[in-house]
């Protein structure tokens, strides 16, 4: 069976999308940050997040594709390209996640058909496609940007004004604090601490999916591009405050000749 992870928005708005669905005969359960959508009689199950993710559980292509065009409307600063991984699950004596050798497929095996054992694998799943949305925009940053550092180290020359460079450092600290003051990607999510006994399945698609040491690779990533435009920003403070004494010094000689030929004029 199929289960898929989407990130299809920078946020969802979980009250109206609650609402909505309610409206179209859906059985729903809202948590603090996930809404649980529910089937009855067959296996699928959707969770949403209000990271801007959620996990669909037993769809065909058709649905998936179907549903996720009904519920984008709810997405707040929709994502051009959404991020997508799929999964194959079934039903086994342990709860694990790993790799199919034969098939190159990722595989999660449920020891249960419980909701909440999905809600806590979903989780994982759901934080793992947003971190893949933060990736990808690492990614085009560096690669935006390597034309630029290319330049200054082959010319010494800055190719943005200060405004464009801030921008750019702007878009850098907001990736970092979306993630870092997201405490889900930082610690286990607030919803274990009241359901504790889910927190092992939780942690091991977090494992899996090698969540925290992604996390850690990607603020070391918006650490140097950080470092490297304050580096360019010093640099084009350095090119303006050069300008400035070349236009003082000019200033000076200037007037230094006015005052000569004022001289001048008055001996005459």
């Amino acid at each position: 069976m199929r289960c898929v992870a989407r990130c299809i928005a920078n946020s969802f708005n979980l009250t109206a999308l609650t609402d909505y669905l309610k409206g179209q005969k859906y059985e729903t359960d809202l948590y603090r940050d996930v809404l649980q959508v529910s089937f009855p009689n067959n296996d699928k199950e959707i969770f949403f997040f209000a990271h801007g993710a959620f996990v669909m559980w037993g769809f065909t292509s058709a649905e998936e594709n179907a549903f996720t065009k009904e519920v984008a409307r709810f997405g707040k600063q929709l994502i051009d390209k959404p991020e997508v991984r799929y999964f194959i699950y079934r039903y086994s004596g342990k709860t694990r996640l790993y790799s199919h050798k034969r098939f190159h497929v990722e595989v999660i095996a449920l020891a249960s058909e419980d909701s909440e054992l999905k809600l806590a694998i979903s989780y994982g799943l759901a934080q793992s496609i947003k971190l893949e949305f933060y990736e990808e925009t690492v990614k085009r940053i560096i690669q935006e940007n390597t034309p630029l550092f290319e330049s200054l180290a082959k010319t010494g020359k800055v190719l943005l004004n200060r405004k464009q460079i801030t921008m750019r450092m702007g878009e850098i600290f907001l990736t970092r604090s979306s993630v870092n003051l997201n405490s889900e990607y930082l610690d286990v999510p607030e919803y274990f601490w009241e359901h504790p006994n889910l927190e092992t399945d939780y942690l091991i698609s977090a494992h899996f999916l090698d969540i925290q040491q992604r996390v850690s690779t990607l603020n070391q990533q918006l650490d140097v591009l950080h470092e490297l435009f304050n580096m360019l920003n010093g640099q084009l403070q350095h090119q303006h405050t050069s300008i400035l004494e070349i236009i003082i010094i000019a200033i000076i000689g200037l007037e230094a000749i006015l005052a000569i030929i004022q001289i001048a004029l008055l001996g005459h």
